[in-house]
């Protein structure tokens, strides 16, 4: 099954919009050439003081071998800087859309 990063960070809704530059900033377009990778969001609360970056890959290995390429290291180096609370999933059931 699939294998979910989860970044979040808490912050004021005046402080909010400043962290989602500079996520927006990390060159994340760079994930959808990696091999195993599937998606990321990145979201915002309604009331604006917490943000979540959600990445899906195909598998752990797939995220760990990301993880410890140049690229993979540099990203999360500069993720790092926001200080995001960091949690990681397997995923038990996906649920897709109908035809």
């Amino acid at each position: 099954m699939a294998f979910v990063v989860i970044n979040t960070v808490r912050a004021s809704a005046t402080d909010l919009p400043n962290i989602l530059a500079e996520v927006l900033g990390l060159g994340l377009d760079i994930l959808g050439a990696q091999s195993g990778f599937k998606s990321a969001r990145l979201i915002a609360s309604e009331d604006k003081t917490e943000a979540a970056l959600i990445i899906e890959w195909d598998s752990r290995d797939h995220f760990v071998a990301y993880r410890q390429s140049a690229t993979g290291r540099t990203l999360v180096e500069r993720a790092a800087e926001l200080h995001p609370h960091i949690a990681f999933y397997e995923v038990i059931q996906a649920i897709e859309p109908t035809s």
